[in-house]
């Protein structure tokens, strides 16, 4: 398992591109069969945009499922889980 720190990227995640090419890195590690861990410790804030790009597009293109064989997430602020969960079901509502 790998661990990807984003508070390496920031305490104030909202760049898309960033978060775009995170989730290229990570899904690119994990479909070689080494899950992923994203640690969130010192993260402060996430915005939408970020998490659409990084998680939300994970779930719509390869499934919910796989997203939660292959990744954990770790040390999430309430906040920032409910921004994760609130990109993931809008990007699904698009979808349908």
């Amino acid at each position: 398992m790998s661990t990807t720190y984003l508070k390496e990227y920031g305490t104030d995640l909202s760049n898309r591109l960033i978060g775009s090419e995170l989730r290229n890195r990570i899904v690119t590690s994990a479909k070689a069969g080494d899950k992923q861990i994203i640690d969130f410790e010192g993260v402060r804030t996430l915005s939408e945009s970020f998490s659409d790009e990084l998680f939300a597009v994970i779930v719509e293109e390869i499934g919910y499922e796989w997203f939660r064989n292959n990744l954990k997430l770790v040390n999430l602020t309430t906040e920032i889980r409910r921004t994760i969960l609130q990109t993931v079901q809008d990007r699904e509502k698009l979808s349908s």
